[in-house]
Order: structure tokens, then C-alpha cells, then sequence
């Protein structure tokens, strides 16, 4: 069949109606619903959700293929498209908009709390990290995640036979190269046909002066531990405010965390620096955390790792 361009989408002007809603649900069995723009829950979505955590996706990773999920379910509400009779149309339409669509920016919780209206500057780097700001439309990698969010959900459908008989979201004509990975050889392997191409970013980094002058300006030896086991680690702050005493090792240099996608217990190496700050720590303590607050104790969330 032929794909038409539908003269009544006006893409560039179109805004996506705030419709429905993706709510965390206190139930282990269903972590996240769908609601549609009418409160009721979308079951399609709760059925794929299911099959999710049966493939052991943890509760983040479906959250965030809900959100890309609403955004379509908004998508197909504002044009009256039900999800069955999505064509590639739709799903043509819905890439081309997010590439040009401007991207809703949420302003920081501290600014909320301020009533301040100044909107975060779009696309102007962190001048000590490189960190580029929030761009004015959706990055690739969020349009190329959630394209092979939607078409995963339309496979699912497709081989459990409750949805449309041809994916919306079709694979590409041709193979794209995969490099090689874990010792394995390069693949190559069809891609989404609207699945964008996603640059390959070069990591940022502090420049060494600068991550001197932040390690100097740490009032206490417990925070400079932390620093040099977050540093040395890999592990995220998250992660690493998972640890107890137990799971400092210093004669192997390993410190367990867990994992924030898995949930599973896993010990990472860090620097010996980091373990001579923390045997120092625990020396000056005769090995007892305080009892205290966060501040010079090792009281509070820190007290886990450094004595308590």
C-alpha cells in the first residue's frame, strides 16, 4: 500500500495534548499503569508491561518504556487513530514530529520552589564538564529509544495475536554493522526504518585542576573518601549509598554496591585511596560510627558505609 502524506496533520504547530497518565502503583505484580485520556487503564500496555517484568526488566525500565508509550497513546488521541488501526503512517508521522517537535522542558525542583520563571538555556554546555544543556528538540537517543519501545510493543502484540496484523514500526530496508563487543565479532542486524542514527558521544570529564580544587574544597575526610570511591568506582552516588561496613574489602580493593537496573549485589574494584581514607576514618573512630547527623559524624545515610 502506498504511504500518503495526510494533508490535515500540521506537524510543525502541533502540540501533544497532556492526556492520560503514567502512575506508579503500589502492587509488586504491576509496578506502573497506563491510564488513557479518559482515566481508564490501557490493558494493551498492562499486558506488555507483564511480559517486562516476566523477562526480569526491573520497575525502571518500565517505567520508562510507559513513557514513550503515553507519548504515543497522546500522539494517536489527538489525531482519533486507535492503537490497533495505527498504520505506518502514524508511525512515520509521530518520528518526523518528534524530530522537529520542541522538547517540553521541566524546570528544576529549586526554581519550582522559588516561583521562578527563568526557562533552563537550551543547548549552552557546562563550562567545567561539557556537559551540553537541554536541547530545544528530542535528542536521538530518546527518539531512537523510543522507537524500538513502540516496536517492540507491536511485536509483542503481533505474535500474542491481539493487535494490528502489520507493525506500524517496520524494520529497516537495510542491515546496519554493529561493532564487536565482548570479544564477539562484528553483526550486523536490521534496524527500525524510523529509528534514527545516534552518535557516538565522547565521555566528558573534569579537568584535572578543577576536580583538585573540588577535592581540596571538601570540609571532611569522610566526603573525601565518598569522592574517591565514587571516582574510582564507576558505581552512581545512588549506588554507592547502598553500602554497609561489611562491604568494604580493603585487602582486595573491593566495594560492594547495588546495582540500581538489577537490584543484584555486585563488588566493583576502587583506588587504594579511597580505602586509606576510610581505614583512617574508621581509626579515628575505634571502628563505632557516631550517632549524629550528617555533618562531621558519619551519622545519617554515610553512617552505613562508615561505621553504624
Amino acid at each position: 500500500m502506498l504511504e500518503t502524506v495526510d494533508p490535515s496533520r500540521d506537524l510543525i504547530n502541533f502540540v501533544l495534548p497532556q492526556t492520560g497518565a503514567l502512575v506508579e502503583v503500589a502492587d509488586p505484580a504491576q509496578p506502573y499503569v497506563l491510564l488513557d485520556a479518559a482515566g481508564d487503564v490501557v490493558e494493551p500496555v498492562s499486558a506488555f508491561f507483564a511480559d517486562l517484568q516476566a523477562c526480569s526488566r526491573p520497575p525502571s525500565t518500565i517505567r520508562s518504556y510507559g513513557m514513550d508509550l503515553l507519548r504515543w497513546w497522546r500522539f494517536l488521541d489527538a489525531f482519533g487513530v486507535e492503537w490497533r488501526r495505527a498504520t505506518r503512517v502514524e508511525a512515520r508521522d509521530f518520528a518526523r514530529w518528534m524530530a522537529i517537535a520542541p522538547k517540553p522542558v521541566r524546570v528544576h525542583w529549586r526554581r519550582q520552589a522559588a516561583n521562578a520563571k527563568v526557562r533552563p538555556t537550551a543547548g549552552v554546555p557546562n563550562s567545567v564538564t561539557g556537559r551540553a544543556g537541554p536541547g530545544r528538540t528530542y535528542a536521538a537517543t530518546t527518539r531512537a529509544h523510543c522507537e524500538t519501545v513502540l516496536r517492540s510493543f507491536y511485536d509483542f502484540h503481533l505474535d500474542s495475536g491481539t493487535g494490528p496484523i502489520i507493525n506500524p514500526f517496520p524494520v529497516g530496508r537495510e542491515r546496519r554493522q554493529l561493532p564487536a563487543a565482548a570479544g564477539r565479532p562484528a553483526r550486523s542486524t536490521p534496524g527500525g526504518r524510523y529509528r534514527p542514527s545516534v552518535p557516538v558521544r565522547v565521555p566528558r570529564r573534569i579537568p584535572d585542576e578543577r576536580f583538585d580544587e573540588l577535592f581540596a574544597a571538601l570540609r571532611h575526610n569522610r566526603d573525601r573518601a565518598l569522592l574517591a570511591f565514587w571516582v574510582s568506582s564507576g558505581a552512581r552516588a545512588e549506588e554507592l549509598l547502598t553500602c554497609r561496613q561489611r562491604d568494604a574489602l580493603p585487602g582486595e580493593q573491593l566495594l560492594g554496591v547495588v546495582r540500581k537496573g538489577t537490584r543484584a549485589y555486585q563488588q566493583v574494584p576502587s583506588s587504594a585511596d579511597a580505602f586509606v581514607g576510610y581505614a583512617s576514618i574508621r581509626r579515628k573512630r575505634g571502628g563505632r560510627g557516631s550517632r549524629g547527623g550528617q555533618g562531621a559524624g558519619c551519622g545519617g545515610r554515610y553512617g552505613r558505609l562508615f561505621g553504624r
